[in-house]
């Protein structure tokens, strides 16, 4: 597909058996398409994750889809995440410390500590429940989570074993639904873990507590147990395929943005040292201690937060959306039938030399108010567009701009031989991976005086 797009303007025709695909990579054309409510139904390839996630927020029907999101939206309010920033911190720091022992060593896979990480904070955060991972050797939850993904993934291009009559019939299907079995009861654990905090919570009403604590009691889980306790909008299934949404979804996208980042860092020692000259600007003489992060140290991170947007330009973690087209829609150039399904690869999107100069240079001043006014703004959608967005995207810049703060306060970032980001090789296990493991190497910043 990737060849077709390099070849042909935008609006290919692409035919996989009877089915008609629609490429589009004009910014104008995907605003229609993803704006439209003839496209907010999700793509019928997205069918093979749906026994993971279910009919969650990102994969379900646009009817069950409108009512969760606005039930759900008041989680991500940002006072709310702003309460969590402490939680952000210390997950962090308890990642440099795991980090220590490659220390002055070789070239090591980060993705590893950072998925690990990532997987504490969602728990804590958007779950209400403390997670040990990072502390563990070993963790089924994640080992389950990446059996999963080379299952669906190896399932979408083996045609023969779309039905689920065959597949369940296979050794790999047998694999995915033992897997799955772990994390629903991973997950059933979970839900059941946070009803006992809720309910022991009256207990605790006269301890002493601040407001964001409070905040804190409306996280995610907390929205979706209160609307099936009181007002019944949520079954027990409902409630379950949201929280495994969260989990795996949200868990797998930072992670990988993440890891990219801390690739690209390491890979532009020139990018790192003005990512550290700002936090030496903001934390002072004490940039190289454990202090508390606060909110406005996050909101002065703005060439930090440049860094995270140009790696999600170069590497976005949803590489390509797809949508199906319910009823026919005009586009201006053409009509797309009902039936159809339009593809959106952002990461073409992301790099065509008509919209970014340079596309493969590495350029965080590319997100400076003056620049991003002069482009198109359906351009740069890395976190997709139009009502059917991510609805986490700034839980996801906030954390990972206090987790690589914390990384850089630490310690040096390197790599052996530098990488010219057109030669890394990509695929797609649902996300944007790297097919080469991330490695990078760590050294000790030295303490400023």
């Amino acid at each position: 597909m990737k060849k077709l797009i390099d070849e042909y303007p935008s609006l290919i025709r692409i035919w996989l058996g009877n089915q008609l695909y629609i490429a589009v990579t004009d910014p104008e054309l995907v605003k229609k398409v993803l704006q439209s409510p003839k496209t907010i139904e999700k793509g019928d390839v997205y069918r093979f994750v749906r026994p993971w996630l279910g009919k969650g927020l990102i994969l379900g029907p646009a009817a069950t889809w409108r009512v969760h999101r606005k039930l759900i939206a008041p989680t991500f309010n940002m006072r709310i995440l702003e309460s969590f920033i402490e939680v952000f911190a210390r997950q962090s720091e308890i990642l440099v410390r795991e980090m220590e022992v490659e220390l002055g060593g070789n070239e090591f896979d980060v993705l590893d500590y950072v998925a690990r990480c990532v997987l504490d904070i969602l728990c804590e955060t958007a779950m209400g429940v403390p997670s040990t991972v990072q502390t563990r050797r070993d963790s089924p939850y994640l080992n389950a989570v990446k059996t999963v993904e080379d299952t669906i993934f190896t399932r979408m291009f083996k045609v023969w074993l779309h039905p689920d009559i065959i597949f369940y019939s296979t050794s790999l299907g047998a694999k995915q639904k033992n897997c799955l079995r772990y994390l629903h009861n991973y997950t059933d654990d979970v839900i059941r873990e946070k009803r006992t905090q809720l309910n022991n919570f009256s207990d605790l009403k006269n301890t002493e507590s601040s407001e964001n604590s409070k905040l804190s009691r409306k996280a995610f889980l907390d929205l979706l147990i209160e609307l099936s306790n009181e007002e019944m909008k949520f079954s027990n299934e409902e409630l379950r395929e949201e929280v495994d949404t969260m989990m795996g979804a949200g868990h797998e996208t930072s992670a990988s943005l993440a890891t990219f980042a801390i690739l690209m860092l390491a890979n532009f020692p020139e990018i790192q040292q003005k990512c550290y000259d700002e936090l030496c600007e903001i934390f002072g003489d004490e940039v190289n201690e454990q202090t508390q992060i606060t909110r406005d140290d996050i909101r002065r991170m703005e060439y930090l937060e440049r860094v995270i947007k140009e790696t999600a330009r170069l590497f976005p973690v949803g590489p390509i959306l797809v949508r199906n087209v319910t009823d026919d829609l005009d586009i201006g150039k053409c009509v797309l039938p009902k039936g159809s399904s339009v593809i959106i690869p952002l990461i073409e999107l992301h790099r065509r030399a008509d919209l970014w100069t340079n596309p493969f240079e590495f350029d965080p001043d590319r997100f400076l108010p003056d620049e991003v006014a002069k482009r198109h703004p359906y351009s740069y959608i890395p976190f997709s567009a139009g009502p059917r967005n991510c609805i986490g995207s700034q839980f996801a810049m906030m954390s990972m701009k206090i987790l690589l703060s914390t990384v850089l306060r630490k310690y040096i970032l390197q790599k052996d031989l530098k990488i010219r980001i057109q030669d890394m090789r990509l695929t797609t296990y649902l996300i944007l991976k790297s097919v080469n493991p991330i490695r990078v190497k760590i050294l000790r910043r030295q303490i400023m005086k």
